[in-house]
């Protein structure tokens, strides 16, 4: 009782002397997390709110004024999670979601077990739900994934779509390979064989090996025939640019990567790290990027992905170059590839690499190595 009496004379003292908690001056209400959106954001739609008209894309929610797929607006009601989307806040009224499919197309056939179906030419693997048949118009979501045959694509999402929707034209992205300007034909993925003698290629960009390119146009007999073609980069992200992808490749002191198989970004002293560090990035991980001209500002780690995206193979040699060809070198009879994404250093060029001891780094896409940075090295 002694002990309860003398605990209650302190606290009245300490609360007569404006000790403790018992303050009549109220504590500071702590201001309100003011979500900063960028001015821009590609990835994918984490949840949609069809009441509200928001739509939330790399944790960000936007107030949505209208959604567009190409020339044509589509109704809120046509996104759904997964989906991989541009966004974009300079709208005064609310944001604009570009809506950007890998692929959209007819589904041409479903395995009997419904792991796998075909897009336009490509087979792709989802558990395909009962209320997807032969015929039916899609757009496919998906992030590029390390296969056998090479760059593949990991779909994260397949909606249904109504073919008056995107005026019955197909559409593929991906890495262009096997370039032939005699048969004005490429590949895209291992499978699709595009044929482009009567395409309008945006900017008057010139086609090249290993660019990501998004092609529309009409399924013929097999064959994608292009009427349009864009070769998709990061060039044009400026401030405020926030991309989230997979990182398909990392040089080897984590200097630059690239990201999504379509654009390089610096990593310098004063890029931030969230949820991992400079040791995390590497070919295969999800993160999201803030850019400034080509710099990352701040790179975030997408922890819960969770998604397979392949075995990422990476390589590094060092040697004289024995020979050259219009699109390889030869290093101690291995064979090096070169392509749209191939960075040299220290002035040099394919046409003068004979002779030269160089570093060369790379990955290994469809079998083949293909280098990412080549530089001159001191034998």
């Amino acid at each position: 009782m002694k002990k309860l009496v003398l605990a209650a004379l302190v606290g009245f003292v300490l609360t007569g002397c404006g000790g403790g908690g018992g303050s009549d001056e109220s504590k500071p209400t702590p201001p309100p997390v003011v979500d900063v959106k960028p001015v821009a954001a590609q990835g994918t739609i984490n949840k949609v709110n069809y009441a509200n008209k928001t739509v939330e894309v790399n944790g960000h929610t936007y107030q949505v004024e209208r959604v567009q797929y190409g020339s044509n607006e589509l109704s809120i009601n046509n996104l759904e999670p997964n989906m991989m989307v541009q966004v974009s806040t300079q709208a005064k009224s609310g944001a604009v979601v570009y809506i950007e499919p890998t692929m959209v197309g007819m589904i041409s056939s479903i395995s009997t077990d419904r792991k796998t179906f075909v897009v336009n030419g490509v087979t792709l693997t989802f558990d395909m739900n009962a209320e997807f048949d032969v015929n039916d118009w899609v757009m496919v979501s998906s992030l590029p994934q390390a296969t056998a045959d090479g760059l593949g694509y990991k779909v994260l999402s397949v909606v249904k779509i109504e073919q008056d929707d995107v005026d019955g034209q197909y559409e593929i992205e991906g890495r262009l390979s096997n370039l032939d300007q005699n048969t004005q034909t490429f590949k895209l993925g291992a499978n699709t064989n595009i044929y482009f003698g009567d395409a309008i290629i945006e900017d008057n960009a010139m086609l090249t090996n290993g660019q990501w390119v998004e092609v529309k146009g009409q399924m013929i007999n097999e064959e994608f025939h292009a009427t349009e073609i864009e070769v998709e980069t990061y060039d044009d992200s400026d401030n405020d640019h926030e991309i989230e992808g997979i990182v398909t490749w990392v040089n080897s002191d984590k200097s630059q990567f690239e990201l999504n198989a379509r654009g390089r970004f610096v990593v310098n002293s004063q890029t931030r790290f969230e949820d991992g560090s400079k040791v995390n990035l590497v070919a295969g991980e999800l993160v999201e990027v803030t850019a400034v001209n080509g710099v990352a500002k701040e790179i975030e780690f997408e922890r819960d992905f969770g998604g397979e995206t392949g075995n990422w193979r990476e390589f590094e040699r060092e040697g004289y170059v024995s020979s050259i060809g219009y699109d390889h070198f030869i290093i101690a009879g291995e064979t090096f590839y070169v392509d749209a994404y191939t960075e040299f250093e220290d002035n040099l060029k394919l046409e003068t690499l004979n002779g030269v001891y160089i570093d060369v780094e790379g990955v290994i896409i469809d079998g083949k190595k293909v280098a990412r940075e080549i530089e001159r090295e001191d034998d």
